[in-house]
C-alpha cells in the first residue's frame, strides 16, 4: 500500500489545475505568457480570480498528499514521501510531457501539512516581498522569486532548530532541491542556445526563476 500511495500522489500532482482552468477559458498556458503551468501565469493570461483558484488547488495537492496518508495511518516517512511525490508531479507531470510548473503552491501546501509553525515562519520572507511588491516604486520584479526560494530554505532550518536532524528536515531540504532543480532545467537548452554566459543563465534561473528569454523580453515574465 505504501508504494502505491506514493505513486498515487505523484499522479495527483501531475494534474495541473491551472492548465485545465485556462483551457476552459480557451487559453493554452503552454503558449501563453511565461508558458508556465502555475497560478501566476494563469492570473496573467486569464484573470486574477482564475489564478487564485488555480494556485489554491495546486496548494491543496501538496497539503492533501501529506494529510490523507496521515489520516490513513501511514508512517511519517511515507507521508513525507507522498508530499515530495506530489511536488515532483507538479513539476514533471506525466500528463503534460513532464513539463509542468514550479510547484510553489504545492510546496507550501506540503509545508503547511508537515509543520504549521515552521510554515508560517518560512512564509515571512514571502509576505515581506509581497508587501514591497505593492508599495515600492518601481516595483521590484525579482524579489518574490528570491523570497519564495528563501522560504523553502527557512522551513527545514526552523525544524532543525526545533528538533535537530530528522526525516522532516531531510524532506524539507529535498523539496528545496526539487525547486532549484526545476528552475535550473526547465527550458534551459533554449536559454543556452542564445549564446548567453552559462553562469548568468543558471544564476538568474536558480535565484530569480528568470529565463534568458524572459530577460531579453522574448517571453513574458
Amino acid at each position: 500500500m505504501e508504494p502505491l500511495a506514493v505513486v498515487a500522489c505523484y499522479l495527483v500532482g501531475s494534474v495541473s489545475f491551472p492548465y485545465w482552468i485556462a483551457r476552459l477559458a480557451g487559453v493554452d498556458l503552454h503558449r501563453a505568457g511565461s508558458r508556465k503551468l502555475g497560478g501566476s501565469n494563469l492570473a496573467a493570461a486569464v484573470g486574477p480570480l482564475h489564478g487564485l483558484a488555480g494556485g489554491l488547488l495546486d496548494s491543496l495537492k501538496g497539503f492533501a498528499a501529506v494529510a490523507v496518508p496521515a489520516a490513513l495511518g501511514l508512517p511519517g516517512e511515507i507521508q513525507l514521501a507522498c508530499g515530495l511525490a506530489a511536488i515532483a508531479g507538479q513539476m514533471w507531470p506525466l500528463f503534460h510531457r513532464f513539463d509542468g510548473g514550479r510547484a510553489n503552491g504545492t510546496t507550501w501546501g506540503f509545508q503547511l501539512a508537515v509543520d504549521v509553525i515552521a510554515f508560517f515562519i518560512a512564509m515571512i520572507p514571502v509576505v515581506v516581498a509581497a508587501l514591497l511588491r505593492v508599495t515600492v516604486r518601481p516595483r521590484p520584479r525579482r524579489l518574490i522569486p528570491l523570497a519564495n526560494l528563501l522560504s523553502y530554505g527557512v522551513f527545514p532550518a526552523v525544524i532543525w532548530e526545533q528538533e535537530g536532524p530528522s526525516p522532516t528536515v531531510i524532506a524539507g531540504v529535498l523539496a528545496l532541491a526539487l525547486v532549484v532543480l526545476r528552475r535550473l532545467t526547465a527550458g534551459v537548452r533554449e536559454d543556452l542556445a542564445t549564446g548567453a554566459p552559462a553562469a548568468r543563465v543558471l544564476a538568474n534561473r536558480a535565484l530569480f526563476d528568470r529565463s534568458e528569454l524572459q530577460e531579453r523580453g522574448l517571453v513574458a515574465i
